[in-house]
């Protein structure tokens, strides 16, 4: 092992936190370039010294004719290296006027998002940080939009890291060279229709002539810019103090009740601390327009990326789910299924369960049931007062025989519930989030 093999580890070892690292859960976000060939080398060698359950996630947007071909290099380095690898093949991107890189972007983090894991590494390093620092000034970002890839932020309840972002790309480079990896290589990082290659092949090098160090000197402003961002967030900490219920919620009567400006930053600070990509200026200043305006009992729903933003009961709901594929209808059978906003555990003798005819699908709109031992009503009342959001109700599983609703999950079965089948049903819903 060289010294610089050495000093690498040792660098990944400070950035991920050495004190707290063993036994944690480590997911690489593998592309199969470079530079995440080198992240997934230099964690399998450290997981040699210090005990860590390593595994790697591959996004496969078949965007490229040699998508496929990506895929099967990062499932054979990862065999090669002992970690497993996840393949996330998603649909057709809808650009819908963000652009293919924006819905390429928020499709990966939408995935990565769902990852187990307690860290998620991603590759990014310090040449990735100056060209976003252009990037989002140019689309007029504050603080927060020019600390440009932060070290480190919560992501859907982990923490994602990136190990590199202090570090040259030529480091990582003369890194891959001296221990001989091989990557892909991905023929639109040429492609200057996009806005990074541009920045990267046509602008930094022009400025470059000029400013040697502009890319130090850009990382360095990113630096500080994420100090300003750092301050910021702390503001807006001691602003929602007196706006939050006992749950730390946001009281969104209460929050409107602040300056625009304190108000926008205790906004933005929420979205960001939930893992939303930050919208636009103009747009998160139309959101919060909204929500102040609105009336108490009033429902607003504004979309970002693969996220939904939902005013309800006076609070501010997340729906990661929305964009979810829901499963489609199929014969109940024993285990777990899993659906967009928890897993249903089924229990019972197969056969018994085969020969019930019962379905597994969404309950739908406009049904009626009566829970056993309470009164008929509709579905969409009966999940109300369980405290179901609306916009969840539609896509809440149930189990249907010839047509006929049977049973709901959260209000058990219908009529006197004498005919179970024998079976044990366990709906686990994913918990709400509410900023």
């Amino acid at each position: 092992m060289t010294a610089d093999v050495k000093n690498l580890i040792s660098h990944l070892q400070t950035a991920l936190g050495d004190d707290c690292l063993t036994g944690r859960k480590v997911c690489v976000a593998l592309s199969g370039g470079m530079d995440s060939v080198v992240l997934l080398h230099v964690l399998a060698q450290l997981r040699a010294q210090q005990p860590i359950e390593l595994s790697a996630v591959h996004v496969n947007h078949g965007i490229s004719p040699h998508a496929a071909d990506w895929a099967a290099f990062c499932l054979k380095i990862c065999r090669s290296l002992d970690v497993p690898c996840q393949i996330a093949t998603l649909p057709p991107l809808q650009s819908k006027g963000g652009g293919l890189e924006r819905a390429a972007r928020e499709a990966r983090y939408a995935v990565f998002a769902r990852v187990d894991a307690d860290l998620l590494c991603m590759a990014h390093h310090k040449n990735d940080r100056a060209e976003t620092l252009l990037l989002n000034l140019f689309r007029g970002a504050g603080p927060q939009g020019l600390a440009a890839m932060p070290g480190s932020r919560c992501l859907n309840g982990k923490q994602l890291v990136r190990p590199f972002i202090d570090l040259p790309r030529s480091d990582l480079q003369a890194w891959a060279n001296a221990q001989r990896l091989s990557w892909v290589e991905d023929e639109s990082n040429e492609n200057l229709h996009f806005r990074r290659n541009y920045l990267r092949h046509v602008v930094l090098p022009a400025i470059g002539e000029q400013f040697p160090a502009i890319t130090t000197v850009l990382a360095r402003t990113a630096e500080q810019m994420q100090e300003q961002a750092t301050l910021l967030a702390r503001l807006a900490k001691i602003d929602a103090k007196d706006c939050e219920d006992e749950h730390g919620r946001l009281r969104i009567s209460q929050w409107a009740l602040l300056p625009p400006i304190a108000a926008r930053n205790v906004l933005k600070h929420r979205l960001n601390r939930a893992g939303v990509h930050m919208p636009s200026a103009r747009r998160l200043e139309a959101l919060a327009a909204q929500l102040v305006d609105a009336r108490q009992d009033a429902e607003v729903f504004v979309r970002f990326g693969q996220t939904g933003c939902h005013l309800w009961r006076d609070r501010l709901w997340l729906d990661h789910a929305m964009n979810a594929p829901q499963p489609q209808a199929q014969k109940l059978s024993d285990g777990v299924i899993d659906w967009a906003d928890g897993q249903l555990e089924v229990q019972g003798d197969a056969q018994a369960i085969a020969r019930s005819g019962l379905v597994v699908r969404a309950v739908g709109q406009g049904q009626r049931f009566q829970p056993a031992g309470r009164c008929r009503s509709t579905v969409t009342e009966l999940l109300r007062e369980q405290g179901v959001p609306p916009w969840v109700r539609p896509r809440w599983p149930a189990l249907w025989r010839d047509g006929q609703l049977c049973w709901v999950a959260g209000l058990g079965w219908g009529g006197a519930a004498d005919d179970t089948h024998g079976l044990a049903l366990t709906w686990m819903p994913t918990p709400d989030q509410i900023i």
